[in-house]
């Protein structure tokens, strides 16, 4: 029992460590239009996930306008778009990335409405893949 309690509290001291290196090094990246009515139904779960998360966000609106939940977007400019997406004519939205702040590297999250689940679990499979987090330093 007692190992098992040891255990246990191993992991949650390197699983805190790994969090609070994540919030430090990364952000999410969101791209919305105001007139998708896709991106209205996902905002509030990427608000939710970002927020539990406590990682900081980039909501950058295609349109120049705002959504309920983020009413202050960052234009999303032609240099930004470019960045971000290999056709800027063609672009489905909603679309996250996670981003490297240090290194400014990114890797694609999710496009259109997806679960919050499905959110959280592309975050953990990007931040459990050890060969991707090093290409994004």
């Amino acid at each position: 029992m007692l190992k098992r309690a040891l255990f246990f509290l191993l992991f949650i001291t390197i699983a805190s460590s790994s969090y609070a290196v994540m919030q430090d090094e990364y952000a999410m990246v969101f791209f919305y239009r105001s007139d998708c009515p896709y991106c209205h139904q996902f905002a509030p779960k990427f608000k939710a996930f970002t927020q539990q998360a406590q990682l900081q966000t980039y909501v950058f609106s295609l349109d120049n306008r705002p959504i309920a939940q983020y009413p202050v977007p960052i234009p999303a400019t032609l240099e930004i778009i470019q960045l971000f997406f290999e056709s800027p004519r063609n672009i489905t939205v909603p679309a996250t990335f996670l981003l490297n702040v240090n290194s400014q590297k990114f890797v694609k999250v999710s496009v259109g409405d997806v679960t919050y689940d499905a959110l959280e679990q592309s975050v953990k499979g990007i931040l459990s893949d050890k060969a991707l987090l090093e290409a994004m330093q």
